[in-house]
């Protein structure tokens, strides 16, 4: 029987670090190799973080696709070979699993959280609620910052709108008409590490409490991860089994570089998000 290849949808934190490099039978050193990085040091968040910076340093992905195209080219060729990487990665497969490692899913959960982000991201999130047919959800927390969204980002985008305004404006009603309790969470910030913090310190301390990210395909590591990390500052004993922090999102088809962003994923821009996944699991348990 064939051995099951290791993807961000299979991967389970409590092996050692190093097994971040067998992910899609070895897509990060391959993309190391492509744009002439060596991995050598050992300490993978460092390595790793120097790679991003080569790949796909900008906040924004679509500023990173000229730099990948510099490296990698603009023809046919180029397109197979990171689409390859995406796909073997698993990084756009939908998944339902706790964070830690694979293993049974509750029957409720105390609360799910969706955070903030472009406006594509925040209806992606909410819309996976819907795919959460198994178990039952308590109450759901809206947590987002104050990024000034753009009105290109979407019909429903007003000028001026931060994503906080979104959240609670455009996302929050349609959840507690199904019968959801609403909680909203204004952050007075825009970075996604301080809106963790401020959603650890709002729950405070979880004992056992079940909790559930509702994530978008290829964001579930950061954005759930971001979350671990900030609660595990406040409760060192929170999800230290890996049976209190549970992930589902969606999936995304995967694009050639020619379709809308809104409808599909950018080969180019996928692989800094490869290498920010993999940072982020390197950060855990």
């Amino acid at each position: 029987m064939a051995q099951e290849i290791l993807t961000f949808t299979n991967y389970d934190l409590t092996r050692p670090h190093e097994n971040i490099y067998e992910i899609g039978s070895g897509v990060v050193p391959e993309i190391a190799q492509a744009f002439g990085h060596t991995l050598a040091t050992q300490q993978y968040e460092q390595d790793l973080g120097e790679l991003i910076g080569v790949v796909g340093p900008a906040k924004e992905l679509q500023e990173n696709i000229g730099l990948v195209q510099e490296r990698l080219g603009k023809d046919n060729r180029a397109v197979d070979i990171a689409r390859g990487w995406v796909e073997r990665s698993g990084l756009l497969t939908a998944v339902d699993r706790p964070y830690l490692h694979a293993g049974e899913l509750p029957e409720t959960y105390e609360i799910a959280v969706i955070t903030g982000g472009v406006r594509n991201w925040m209806q992606r999130r909410a819309n996976v609620l819907d795919n959460v047919s198994d178990a039952n959800v308590n109450k759901v927390l809206l947590a987002a910052g104050n990024r000034t969204m753009k009105p290109v980002e979407g019909e429903d985008v007003e000028e001026g709108m931060t994503e906080a305004d979104y959240m609670e404006n455009v996302i929050a009603q349609p959840m507690a008409d199904k019968g959801y309790g609403v909680d909203m969470l204004r952050v007075d910030s825009a970075i996604g590490n301080e809106v963790a913090l401020a959603v650890a310190e709002y729950l405070g301390r979880l004992a056992g409490a079940k909790l559930l990210v509702l994530t978008n395909a290829g964001n579930w590591v950061q954005n759930a991860g971001q979350l671990r990390r900030a609660i595990r500052k406040e409760d060192s004993a929170f999800d230290e089994h890996g049976n209190q922090l549970f992930v589902v999102s969606d999936t995304f088809p995967l694009g050639t570089g020619v379709e809308p962003i809104s409808t599909h994923q950018n080969p180019f821009s996928a692989l800094g998000i490869i290498l920010k996944n993999a940072q982020e699991l390197v950060r855990h348990p």
